[in-house]
């Protein structure tokens, strides 16, 4: 059973959702970057999770009459995200973070691209990697999305929630949507249920700035790891039964054990980058799995 009531939609009309966790450095730049789109979107949904600054004054205040304000308790994004979709409107969901921002032709180029592909049931885009400042520092070009069924087995291939417009009707046929049991790996899991009804279409360009930041959760190699671990049997090994399971099982495990060990590296902890590394083969020692862990591991193991 769905989780998001059915109301009456506007055809291609675009629901924003963003949650909110101590934003007022970022919140205004989110919020013009979507009243900025070339395609003006119908509903702007931003849910403040308890935030502990200014966040919920910039918003009440400067962007009154504009932008619909949801205030809860801190519960994490997947909560705040579905706080959004439960009073969602419109025929086409977006979400963005509020250190995110977008390009002004990113509606406007996903739908184009969605009404090319009727049969697809959420569009991704590539993204501009911004730092601290907002300076560029790289792009992204996105993951071919003939493969991305395969992949999202094992990753999630650089899918930021900002990135993606959804259509309202494959998100009404989940049982659920964002696990609220996950900080860290929900837009991972709710991609892997979501293109089991069907594809997704993508945008090459980098029309989503996305933040890049060393802090945070997705900064903690165990939290990440054991983040993962909450949906690995009942979410990316649930159509697979017997030795196949088993055997995915190890693999994926492996090489999420690979992307812990990497940020260990990236945070400094030589000691839990070695313990990663030392995991990820022993649950899977064949080279023949994602080779490029053994290139990294060799650099680990010289390091420490």
């Amino acid at each position: 059973m769905a989780v998001f009531e059915v109301q009456q939609l506007h055809a291609g009309a675009v629901t924003v959702i963003i949650p909110a966790y101590n934003a007022e450095r970022f919140i205004r730049r989110a919020l013009d970057s979507v009243l900025g789109q070339s395609h003006p979107v119908a509903q702007i949904i931003v849910v403040d999770d308890g935030s502990k600054d200014a966040t919920r004054e910039i918003v009440a205040g400067e962007y009154a009459g504009r932008v619909t304000l949801i205030e809860q308790q801190n519960g994490g994004p997947a909560r705040a995200r579905n706080a959004g979709l439960h009073v969602a409107t419109g025929e086409f969901i977006a979400f963005l973070d509020a250190d995110d921002y977008w390009e002004q032709e990113k509606i406007a180029t996903q739908l184009c691209v969605l009404a090319e592909h009727p049969d697809a049931i959420g569009n991704y885009t590539g993204l501009r990697v911004v730092g601290d400042a907002g300076e560029h520092l790289i792009d992204l070009k996105p993951v071919e999305h003939t493969t991305l069924r395969q992949v999202l087995r094992w990753c999630n291939p650089g899918i930021p929630p900002s990135s993606t417009l959804l259509r309202r009707s494959a998100l009404e046929k989940l049982e659920y949507g964002f696990d609220e049991r996950q900080r860290g790996s929900e837009d991972w899991n709710l991609w892997f249920r979501l293109i089991v009804q069907g594809p997704f279409c993508v945008c090459d360009g980098p029309l989503t700035d996305y933040q890049s930041s060393s802090g945070g959760l997705s900064g903690d190699a165990d939290h990440m790891y054991d983040d993962f671990m909450k949906m690995l049997d009942d979410v990316l090994l649930r159509d697979l039964h017997g030795i196949q399971r088993a055997m995915w099982r190890r693999r994926i495990m492996s090489y999420q054990a690979f992307k812990a060990c990497l940020t260990a590296r990236a945070a400094g902890d030589k000691a839990r980058e070695r313990e990663y590394m030392m995991k990820s083969v022993a649950d899977w020692p064949s080279p023949f799995w994602a080779p490029e862990r053994f290139r990294y591991f060799a650099v680990t193991a010289m390091r420490t």
